[in-house]
């Protein structure tokens, strides 16, 4: 009988500042908000220029990938220690800069789009009078004070907001079923099988926040509490998907969806209880609004810690400043919306493949130590 015990190895913790074990509740939430967000951005049209009004579809095929994908991984992983720390432990340093600098700019890339998206829609909906320039720079000073105050508090604050995230969606769905139509989701297979299967793996991207799971199991009480974290999460933030995605396409017919840069924004404002609520989009805005600076605190220490314990440096706050300053600039290089959607069809061909892959490889060292260490013990108990 296989022993399921498993060898989790003790972090160092002299290099990292005041921390604090994280438990699986607070992992679960910080994690539904880094994969869900996305929902509320761009994603949803791309998945229906992808599938047309098969977009739901699309997100649950993808869904079953990615249930695949971290079911090897689980199966794999026997440690605590995440893919740098694996790679140090190979004694190549060499390997554990090249993983050290991949992981950060597949997650600099997972959170820029975040940055450029977030101020245009503030500036729309709250501050038409507001140039761009002047949103984004007061933008990045709350992450910035969000990552210096580390990654307990931002974990307290999101498990104590989620709550009211989650009721003010599904007030929101609950006010949008009278607008729903049957009709609008006919044909049901969208523009093919070919369309959902092919061009619309793609978005697969949407769930490869996953790796942040990765980077934070030094922070977790063990790698058990993490994967029920990560399956959880994965559930909750695919459920949400397709809810959303299934509302849009039940409202706006095919190819009047795919006009909408931002669709979960085009619902809110669908919404009207009578003459004296009709702008139901300010609190959307208002909650979005939030759980974008917990995500993006979140994003910036972790690529803060990623350069901290790839270069084994001692602290990471002095990182905080050069950090924003590299993700705001990676933010603006798309000219426009448009621009970004367009280079976000790009970037998921490039970053989903590593954020998945990355974990599954080391995952097969980590299972080769864990081996090497119960026939060791099985060795010594027979002596």
């Amino acid at each position: 009988m296989e022993n399921k015990k498993e060898y989790t190895i003790n972090v160092s913790r002299e290099t990292l500042e005041g921390v604090v074990m994280i438990d699986r509740k607070k992992m679960t939430t910080l994690l539904i908000n880094v994969i869900s967000v996305k929902m509320f951005l761009t994603f949803p049209k791309v998945m229906i220029i992808n599938s047309g009004n098969a977009a739901w579809i699309e997100c649950i095929y993808n869904t079953l990938i990615v249930i695949g994908l971290f079911w090897i991984t689980t199966k794999l992983y026997r440690s605590n220690k995440n893919i740098i720390q694996l790679a140090e432990m190979t004694g190549k340093k060499w390997l554990k800069i090249i993983v050290g600098v991949v992981a950060f700019v597949v997650l600099l890339i997972n959170y820029s789009s975040i940055i450029r998206i977030f101020p245009e829609t503030v500036k729309i909906v709250l501050l038409q009078d507001f140039k761009i320039e002047f949103i984004i720079p007061i933008f990045m000073l709350a992450i910035g004070i969000g990552a210096y105050i580390g990654l307990e508090p931002i974990a307290r604050v999101n498990n104590m907001f989620m709550p009211l995230a989650g009721i003010v969606l599904l007030l929101s769905l609950i006010l949008l079923i009278p607008y729903f139509n049957i009709n609008n989701i006919f044909p049901i297979l969208g523009n093919g099988v070919y369309s959902i299967m092919v061009k619309g793996i793609n978005t697969i991207s949407l769930f490869s926040d996953i790796l942040l799971l990765n980077i934070l199991l030094p922070y977790c009480e063990n790698s058990s509490e993490a994967k029920k974290s990560g399956w959880r999460a994965i559930y909750i933030s695919a459920t949400i998907g397709v809810v959303i995605l299934l509302s849009y396409c039940l409202i706006y017919p095919y190819p009047v969806s795919r006009e909408f840069m931002i669709p979960v924004y085009q619902l809110s404002r669908v919404i009207h209880l009578g003459n004296f609520f009709s702008r139901f989009e300010v609190i959307f805005q208002f909650v979005w609004s939030i759980l974008v600076l917990i995500y993006s605190s979140i994003y910036v220490y972790a690529l803060c810690y990623v350069w901290q314990i790839t270069f084994d440096l001692k602290y990471y706050k002095p990182l905080i400043l050069p950090v924003v300053i590299i993700s705001g600039i990676v933010a603006v290089l798309p000219s426009s919306v448009v621009d970004l959607v367009k280079s976000e069809r790009l970037e998921n061909i490039i970053v989903y493949p590593v954020a998945f892959l990355l974990p599954i490889l080391f995952g097969f060292y980590s299972k080769k130590i864990y081996n090497k260490r119960t026939v060791n013990e099985e060795s010594g108990e027979s002596e």
